[in-house]
């Protein structure tokens, strides 16, 4: 089978490229051939299509004339919808496999690839379709926000949500108004993959198809001659900003006795570095990566993620499992698909410290080889690769008709 991969990235930016690539690899590796297709960068992991691959659009690096003639683009781009087209004449797919392509390679691309009769195959792995700035997190008030998942799209502008610009966050609601009045999420993709049902609960509200449950699978890269040294640290890692409840968490943890570690990088890092100061229970190591990072992780006591933000299916979380690592987190959003409480971890309500800190006090207690049994039957039942694998080639065999 020939599978077109396309992302508006084709470098390792957050948890889609990392699925994409792991994907690829693993289809690569039952004899496929997958090709990839997004944007222009010096740091692209791939390069299939050279002289095809999208511009790259940084808002941030144009002049304000610049910016007003790449508003258009941002929603419509013909060029885009060229280039896929000689793509697609040239490598021939039997499967378009899409995932984020909003914004800077835009869904003008789609009709492209459907006049052709290839089957499209969209793995949604944000709330883009329901939210024009995709966090479904409004930081200008620090708080959840979801008023355009069933509301109107204008919340976005009254709002201002993306960084606060009324250009932006203009852009931002015309590009949803534009594709959802078209029909386009009806018309031309072929199947929906969601990671999460809670993140397929939030797309019904607008897509009136059905939408395959797959969870992320992933492999970690860690150093497995060596033994598991369990330490008594509990690890946050991850994007240091202020929707995962970083600081939140160290005002918690400076109530304890209990170590914690930071691991990360973000817009953020001054303020935490100001909050831990005179904090001997709480280090910040910075952003670590691969093997560096997953050593780190195997050998912690629990894994906590405490969000503020809506998490759709955090690798964090099963990339934790993969490691046999339990887990605590936020009782909401995709947190609860992943982590069974008490058993495979514990769900916790953040907004009240006094009883947080009563909560980590009891969790210190448990016997975490209880947890590891159970996260272990866990994954291989729902996370490993080979069902991960097996579902998916179902799918793709289903729309080529194929069984």
């Amino acid at each position: 089978m020939r599978i077109l991969q396309i992302n508006k990235y084709l470098k390792i930016v957050g948890g889609a490229e990392t699925y994409m690539f792991q994907l690829s690899k693993a289809l690569q590796d039952l004899g496929h051939e997958v090709k990839f297709w997004g944007m222009q960068d010096p740091d692209n992991l791939v390069c299939d299509f050279p002289e095809l691959e999208a511009e790259n659009i940084d808002f941030s690096k144009q002049s304000i004339s610049k910016k007003l003639g790449s508003v258009l683009n941002t929603i419509y781009s013909k060029s885009n919808r060229k280039k896929i087209g000689q793509v697609l004449d040239t490598y021939q797919p039997d499967i378009v496999h899409i995932h984020n392509y909003n914004f800077q390679l835009t869904p003008s691309i789609l009709p492209e690839i459907k006049k052709r009769g290839i089957k499209i195959v969209q793995t949604v792995h944000d709330s883009q379709m329901v939210c024009p700035y995709h966090r479904i997190y409004n930081f200008q008030r620090d708080e959840v926000c979801t008023k355009c998942v069933t509301g109107s799209f204008a919340n976005c502008i009254k709002d201002r949500c993306f960084d606060g610009s009324l250009l932006k966050s203009t852009v931002g609601a015309l590009e949803s108004y534009f594709y959802h009045s078209f029909n386009y999420y009806e018309k031309y993709i072929d199947a929906y993959i969601a990671p999460s049902p809670f993140l397929a609960s939030l797309l019904t509200h607008r897509i009136n198809k059905k939408i395959e449950i797959l969870p992320n699978f992933t492999e970690v890269d860690y150093d497995s001659s060596k033994a598991i040294e369990l330490k008594e640290y509990y690890l946050y890692y991850g994007r240091i900003s202020e929707e995962k409840g970083i600081i939140e968490m160290i005002d918690v943890f400076k109530e304890t006795d209990l170590h914690l570690v930071l691991i990360g990088k973000g817009d953020n890092e001054q303020k935490v570095e100001g909050k831990i100061k005179n904090l001997e229970n709480i280090e910040f190591l910075g952003p670590k990566y691969g093997r560096e990072l997953f050593n780190y992780v195997k050998n912690a006591k629990y894994v906590v993620q405490i969000s503020k933000g809506y998490e759709n299916c955090p690798m964090t979380v099963i990339e934790s499992f993969a490691l046999s690592v339990p887990v605590i987190a936020s009782n909401h959003s995709g947190f609860k698909d992943l982590i069974q409480n008490k058993i495979t971890g514990f769900l916790v309500d953040f907004t009240n410290k006094n009883e947080v800190i009563k909560e980590l006090e009891k969790i210190n207690t448990f016997d975490i080889s209880f947890f590891q049994k159970n996260i272990n039957d866990f994954y291989n039942k729902n996370l490993a690769k080979k069902k991960h694998l097996e579902k998916l080639m179902k799918l793709y065999n289903a729309l080529l008709n194929k069984q």
